[in-house]
Parts: C-alpha cells; sequence; structure tokens
C-alpha cells in the first residue's frame, strides 16, 4: 500500500525486512499505458481536447441538463427506427465524465461515453457557440466544435477506444482477488498479441 497509506509498508517492513512491496498488477499496466501514451503529442492533445469538452459542456447544470434532454431524444428516435432495440437494462441513461489522470482506465468510460452521445455534444456546442449573449466559453465551444467534426479527432477517438478496450479489459482481470501471476502473465500476452494484431492486420 502506497500514499496515504505508506506508514503501512514501513511498520510492515519493521516487522520483517524479508518482505518487499510490489504495485498491484492493474497499476503496473497503468503506469505503462501513461508512460507509453505521454511520448505521443498527438495522444496527449487528443485527452487534452476530450477533457476540454467535457469540461465546457458540463460547467453547468443547465448545459448537463440539455445533454441529457438531447440524448433522450436521440434514443427516443433510434428506438423508433429500429437501430436500438428495447429491454431490461439497455438505453440507461449516461453522462460524460471527467477521466481521472490517476485511474488511466477511466479514460476507456470517458470515451465510450463520449461516442455515444457524439451528436448531443456537438449540439450542445453548438448552443453555446453560438449563443447571441456573450459567455466565458463561447469561443472555447466555437473551437471545440470545428475541432470535434476533423478526421484526426474521429479518427483518434475511435482508434483509443480498441486501444483501450483492450487494456481495459486486462485492466479488470488484474484487478480480481483470485489472481495469480501466471495468469496475470498469460493475460499481458493475450493483450500484447492483440495489440500486436492491431497494428499488423487494422
Amino acid at each position: 500500500m502506497s500514499g496515504e497509506l505508506n506508514i503501512l509498508k514501513i511498520l510492515i517492513l519493521k516487522e520483517n525486512s524479508s518482505a518487499f512491496y510490489v504495485h498491484c498488477f492493474a497499476h503496473q499496466l497503468q503506469l505503462a499505458l501513461v508512460a507509453v501514451a505521454k511520448k505521443y503529442s498527438i495522444v496527449g492533445a487528443f485527452f487534452t481536447s476530450v477533457g476540454h469538452v467535457v469540461n465546457i459542456v458540463g460547467a453547468s447544470s443547465k448545459r448537463r441538463d440539455i445533454l441529457r434532454k438531447k440524448q433522450s431524444l436521440k434514443v427516443v428516435q433510434a428506438l423508433k427506427v429500429g437501430e436500438l432495440s428495447s429491454g431490461r437494462g439497455l438505453n440507461s441513461e449516461i453522462e460524460i465524465k471527467r477521466s481521472a489522470n490517476t485511474r488511466w482506465s477511466s479514460y476507456y468510460g470517458t470515451l465510450i461515453n463520449f461516442i455515444a452521445m457524439f451528436s448531443p455534444i456537438i449540439d450542445v456546442l453548438d448552443g453555446i457557440a453560438f449563443e447571441k449573449v456573450g459567455c466565458d466559453q463561447k469561443h472555447d465551444a466555437f473551437i471545440s466544435l470545428g475541432l470535434l467534426q476533423c478526421f484526426d479527432f474521429i479518427f483518434s477517438l475511435h482508434l483509443m477506444r480498441i486501444v483501450l478496450e483492450i487494456s481495459h479489459e486486462l485492466s479488470q482481470a488484474l484487478q480480481k482477488d483470485d489472481q495469480d501471476i501466471v495468469n496475470a502473465m498469460d493475460l499481458v500476452k493475450i493483450c500484447k498479441r492483440k495489440l500486436q494484431d492491431m497494428r499488423d492486420n487494422g
């Protein structure tokens, strides 16, 4: 344990000097993902842009309500034309959440919801950018609106969703209480194989 419970590590080491500290498997995966991602400016810029849009759209309860309403209308319309099926647990209300730098896997959830709510997000940004009454984020919304509709952003959005989906599966598996090192290493190999296959054939 580290962080606020770091003192526990020290106490254990005092009791047993042969004990050693090991990050949990999922945390090691997260550290590796962050280190690799930060090497590429395009990935860093993409996640900065996503965070910026989430901040603009979620800046007030009024904007979040508009986003929810537009998403609900989108779901109702999709149900009417048969694009979505109805049933228990399907089409529940979603929202875009800020991702946490300390939890790289939270970016996956943010991107899933971002894709699902893409057209309502565009509508809300459009409303902010072209409001007659000026607001602090009017120009930011205008810039973000243009950025979200360019090919590079859309491509990065879908590419990073796929990459994070592969690593998210591994991260979830590594957090299981009954996980052992042999199985964990097999899961890492499977994840690496999927990523390599995506690089070669995707």
